[in-house]
C-alpha cells in the first residue's frame, strides 16, 4: 500500500535532519529514499512500536455455534436467526472441518433452503490454532471475506490431525482482533484518511431496494452512503436488505410467515437506510473507528467534514491496513510494484506475484534487509486476446552494497515473468558464487582453512 512505503526526493544538500523532519511530518514507518528518478539507498526509521504479538488463544471467544455440512440451510437460517452467531463453523460427519458459513451467503445465493445443504454454501478458511498470529487471522479473514475463523487446540505444526470438532475450542471474530491490534500497537492511533476509501458509490433517497441490490452485487460491495443535494441523509447496507426484505421474503416462501405482509424491493431506500449516520472526521484515530464498531455493532464507519462524505472505512479495510503495517515492519524483503500492473488480469498478476514472492524468499535467505522492485510496461494491448500483449517487465532488487538488476519483453506478461525470473535466479547464483570467493579469499589471507 502506498501509504505504508513512501518515496522520498532527496536533493544533494539533504541531511539526516531533512530525513526525520519528513518522518515526523508524514508519521512513516519505512521510507524508500530516491534521487533524480533512481533508487540508490534504502534507510528503514522506525517510529512506530512493534507490535506485541499475541495469539489466538489470547483473544478468542469460547462461544461459537456448529453444525454438519450434510444438514439442510433452512436449519442455518434458524440458527442465525435464534442465536445470530457472526458465523457457523461447519464439520462433515466425520467430524472433519470443512469451513464456514455466513448469513449473507445464504440470501445471496438464492437458493432452496430446503433442497440446499450447508456444505454447498460453505466456504474454507484456514483454521488458527492457539499460537497462531493475529496477523496471520487479518491476513486469512481479509483474503477470504470473513469474519470468523476457528481456533482448534494444540499447535499449528499439528493442524489437519487437530482439525476435529472435538478440538474446536474458540473462534477469533475481526471486531476482537481490531480491538486487540489497537490496544498493544501505535496502529490505533493512525488517522482513519489514510486507510478509507474515497471512490464511493452513492444512492439518491428515491432509488428502489432493488437497484440497490443490484448496485451493491455489480460493484462488490456492502454499503452505500444515501446522498440528496450533496448531504448524507442516511446509511444503507446489505445486513439492512437482507434482514428487511430477503429474511421474510423466503420465509415467506417456506411458509414462516403465511398471511403476513412482506415488503418489496420497489420501496424506496429512504423507508430502509439507517439514520444519523454513524462518523468520523478526517483526523479521527483508528482505535476511535474500532471503539464505534463494537459498541454500535457495525461494520463501515463514514468519513465525514462539514456534513460532507469524504469517504468510508470499514473492518475490511482495516483488516487489510494492519496486515501490511505488520507485514512491512517484519519483512526483510519489502517487494514493490510500479507502471501498468493495475491494467493487467487477476489472472496474470497472482502469477507474477506468486514468483516475485518465491524470488524476494530467496533474497532474504542472502541479505538481512532490502527491496525488490517490479517495473510493469504494457506495450501494446490486445483486449481480446490477453496472451497477445506485448510487455515489458524490469526487476531491480537493491541491499546494502548490492544492486541486482534485469529486463525482459514479449507476449504475454506469465511468458516474460517466467523468463525474467530464471535471469535474476541466474544472478542469485551468481551472487552467492562471489560471496563464497570472497569469503575464501579473507580467510586464506588470515591463515584460516577454507571449509565451503
Amino acid at each position: 500500500m502506498e501509504n505504508i512505503i513512501y518515496r522520498l526526493l532527496l536533493l544533494k544538500n539533504a541531511n539526516v535532519a531533512d530525513l526525520f523532519q519528513a518522518v515526523k511530518k508524514r508519521h512513516m514507518s519505512l521510507l524508500r529514499l530516491q534521487a533524480y528518478g533512481e533508487i540508490h539507498q534504502l534507510i528503514y526509521v522506525q517510529v512506530r512500536n512493534i507490535w506485541k504479538m499475541r495469539s489466538a488463544k489470547h483473544i478468542m471467544s469460547e462461544r461459537f455455534v456448529s453444525l454438519m455440512d450434510d444438514e439442510p440451510i433452512s436449519k442455518a437460517i434458524a440458527v442465525f436467526d435464534e442465536q445470530k452467531p457472526a458465523a457457523i463453523v461447519v464439520f462433515s460427519r466425520d467430524r472433519r472441518y470443512t469451513g464456514v458459513l455466513s448469513e449473507r451467503w445464504i440470501y445471496r445465493a438464492r437458493t432452496d433452503p430446503k433442497r440446499t445443504k450447508v456444505g454447498a454454501l460453505t466456504r474454507y478458511v484456514p483454521a488458527a490454532h492457539e499460537d497462531t498470529s493475529l496477523v496471520d487471522i487479518a491476513r486469512w479473514m481479509f483474503e477470504n471475506h470473513v469474519q470468523i475463523v476457528p481456533v482448534f487446540s494444540g499447535a499449528a505444526r499439528n493442524r489437519k490431525k487437530d482439525e476435529t470438532s472435538e478440538n474446536l475450542v474458540g473462534i477469533v471474530s475481526d471486531i476482537s482482533l481490531l480491538s486487540a491490534a489497537v490496544e498493544d500497537s501505535d496502529f490505533g492511533d493512525e488517522k482513519v484518511s489514510e486507510y478509507a476509501t474515497s471512490n464511493l458509490i452513492y444512492l439518491n433517497p428515491d432509488d428502489s431496494v432493488a437497484k440497490a441490490l443490484a448496485m451493491f452485487r455489480e460493484n462488490a460491495i456492502s454499503r452505500a452512503p444515501v446522498i440528496e443535494r450533496g448531504k448524507v441523509v442516511g446509511m444503507l447496507t446489505m445486513h439492512d436488505i437482507v434482514t428487511r426484505f430477503l429474511m421474510p421474503r423466503e420465509r415467506a416462501t417456506s411458509g414462516e410467515l403465511s398471511g403476513e405482509k412482506v415488503r418489496t424491493l420497489s420501496t424506496p431506500v429512504k423507508y430502509v437506510m439507517s439514520y444519523p449516520v454513524i462518523s468520523v472526521p478526517p483526523d479521527g484515530r483508528i482505535r476511535d473507528v474500532v471503539s464505534l464498531m463494537l459498541k454500535r455493532d457495525i461494520s463501515g464507519v463514514l468519513i465525514m467534514e462539514h456534513n460532507r462524505c469524504r469517504g468510508i472505512i470499514t473492518k475490511r479495510d482495516l483488516l487489510e491496513a494492519f496486515v501490511n503495517v505488520s507485514k512491512t515492519e517484519r519483512a526483510k524483503v519489502i517487494v514493490q510494484f510500479a507502471g501498468d500492473y493495475e491494467g493487467i488480469d487477476d489472472f496474470q498478476m497472482s502469477h507474477i506475484r506468486r514468483d516475485i514472492n518465491s524470488l524476494a524468499e530467496k533474497f532474504a535467505k542472502m541479505f538481512d534487509e532490502g527491496m525488490l522492485v517490479v517495473h510493469l510496461k504494457r506495450i501494446k494491448a490486445n483486449e481480446a486476446d490477453a496472451s497477445d500483449e506485448h510487455f515489458n517487465i524490469r526487476i531491480r532488487f537493491f541491499a546494502p552494497g548490492t544492486v541486482l538488476s534485469a529486463h525482459e519483453e514479449g507476449f504475454g506478461a506469465i511468458d516474460v515473468m517466467e523468463r525474467l525470473k530464471d535471469k535474476i535466479e541466474r544472478k542469485i547464483l551468481e551472487e552467492k558464487e562471489r560471496t563464497r570467493e570472497t569469503l575464501r579469499k579473507s580467510r586464506h589471507r588470515a591463515g584460516g582453512e577454507d571449509f565451503l
